[in-house]
């Protein structure tokens, strides 16, 4: 009877612990969303309840799978440990307490109730979890941190490194991307994957993956919160820094966009001394910010011709963009794969760093003419029934909107559509943004297909207002409902814009 007893406990308890851990699978990977940071999970439950306490889940809150890095794998052990601990507690008890058989029902169903209970809150288990790690996991991070640190300065001492930092609201990884597609066949150049932009991440490509092979090392640099920058510009030293663009991304973090400038700027303040600083002009804060600071920098622009280097947009469509650069010492025509003013802007940026590192305006030319689209940012698609997709599916920003449609507007041909579900992480200015965003779509498009309901509220309140009577606007709650549309509204030629693709979790 006693090793019947043994069995079913330990049966009911690995059932139970199962479970337990598909349930955590779906927070963690939330966790790892959410960048691992306490407070923004911890806000996540609290704005999105359904979410968190439903045990029905959809493929599409992800944009991202799960990657079981050492952390998720430090995550989950803690995670199973706090499940574990009230479990094995009980089964103590039944080797230290002589029990009836009455006693014996009650104790397994004692384990199914507290197992249970544990599995409906695996919510709040997961942030526990992750207030529990952080001291772990900062001094895991410090110690990568500084042998990072000391593996860079020791390739700039000896091998004559040379390390650009790109930080932005937005633009970072189309201008790191195409500076690399400049750069490779002359120089050996080593970039930051995507996402790899913080601290923890830049720490671990150089520990990994930067050698003496290479004489250039391009670090994306990303930040949420004040001061992250000026920790990524500890970390890496860079002797060339580009700024860009400026804008309300991530407000909602930073608090201010006061603080997203002078977060930024952390970047221009270590490379302005001893290194060159590079900067879009076009945009109002950085222009503002360097004019305030009196900072001597290479500057680009599409407007002002005053420049270090300018340029001129003559046509943007189906094949592409062509524009003239207008370097100093010459005029030179050029096509790329690329859409959009912002796009024509990245690679003003990465023309100057290019042009530091000895590449000649005929190589650029090249290289510009051969740039490979940059997947999810205003990448072209024509589909089987004649359709003209442009994926701008990457996080939206209120003037990444803008040039998107502006893009859609260069298209002289049938309707012009857009589908998104508007723009988030803007803190207090996220109505107000979103329906100008509206209003510019009422304005400058044909049809619009709003994804989502709370979410997408505000632009359809900016559509409604302008009140255009040749604008059509639908609202769905998914994605899948907007594309089920398309047999019915659309026809060959017709120009399809996705802007943003924002998960469900902001629903």
């Amino acid at each position: 009877m006693k090793s019947l007893e043994i069995i079913l406990m330990i049966s009911v308890n690995l059932l139970l612990l199962m479970l337990m851990y598909i349930r955590s699978k779906y927070f963690i990977h939330m966790a790892q969303q959410l960048g691992y940071i306490p407070v923004e999970y911890k806000s996540w439950l609290q704005e999105h309840p359904k979410a968190a306490f439903s045990f029905k889940k959809g493929k599409t809150e992800f944009k991202k799978p799960l990657v079981y890095t050492p952390r998720v794998k430090r995550l989950f052990f803690t995670q199973m440990f706090i499940n574990f601990l009230p479990i094995i507690l009980l089964v103590l008890l039944y080797f230290l307490i002589r029990l009836t058989d009455v006693g014996f029902l009650l104790l397994v169903l004692g384990q199914i109730f507290i197992g249970l209970t544990l599995i409906f809150y695996q919510n709040i288990i997961t942030g526990l979890s992750l207030v529990i790690n952080s001291p772990f996991e900062r001094l895991i991070h410090k110690k990568f941190y500084k042998q990072a640190q000391k593996k860079i300065l020791s390739l700039k001492k000896n091998d004559g490194l040379k390390v650009v930092g790109i930080t932005g609201s937005y633009g970072k990884t189309s201008t790191k991307m195409v500076l690399y597609n400049m750069l490779k066949d002359y120089i050996p150049v080593y970039t930051s994957p995507e996402s790899y932009n913080t601290p923890m991440g830049l720490s671990k490509v150089i520990n990994d993956e930067l050698s003496d092979k290479y004489k250039v090392f391009i670090a994306e640099m990303g930040a949420r919160y004040e001061g992250e920058i000026k920790e990524l510009t500890d970390l890496v030293y860079p002797d060339i820094g580009v700024l860009t663009n400026i804008g309300p991304c991530h407000l909602e973090t930073f608090g201010s966009q006061e603080n997203i400038i002078k977060t930024k700027f952390e970047l221009a303040d270590a490379t302005i001394e001893n290194g060159i600083l590079i900067v879009n002009l076009d945009n109002e804060f950085i222009k503002n910010e360097i004019a305030n600071r009196g900072y001597d920098c290479k500057t680009v622009s599409l407007k002002d011709s005053g420049t270090s280097i300018s340029a001129e947009i003559i046509s943007c469509d189906e094949n592409g963009t062509k524009f003239n650069i207008k370097f100093p010492e010459a005029e030179i025509e050029a096509t790329t794969k690329l859409l959009g003013e912002h796009n024509i802007i990245n690679i003003l940026l990465a023309v100057m760093v290019a042009r530091e590192f000895g590449i000649s305006n005929e190589d650029i030319v090249k290289a510009i003419a051969n740039l490979p689209q940059v997947e999810h940012r205003l990448n072209l698609i024509k589909n089987n029934n004649g359709l003209i997709i442009i994926d701008d599916a990457f996080n939206s920003n209120p003037d990444g909107a803008r040039a998107a449609i502006k893009v859609l507007n260069s298209f002289k041909s049938g309707k012009r559509v857009i589908v998104t579900p508007g723009m988030v992480e803007l803190g207090d200015k996220q109505y107000e943004e979103n329906y100008a965003l509206g209003q510019y779509i009422a304005n400058h498009t044909d049809i619009s297909i709003l994804v989502g309901t709370e979410i997408a509220k505000p632009i359809k309140d900016g559509i409604e207002n302008i009140n255009n009577k040749e604008h059509v606007s639908f609202q769905v709650k998914t994605l899948n409902e907007a594309t089920a549309l398309f047999p019915n509204i659309l026809t060959a030629g017709d120009i399809v814009l996705f802007e943003n693709d924002l998960t469900d979790i902001y629903e």
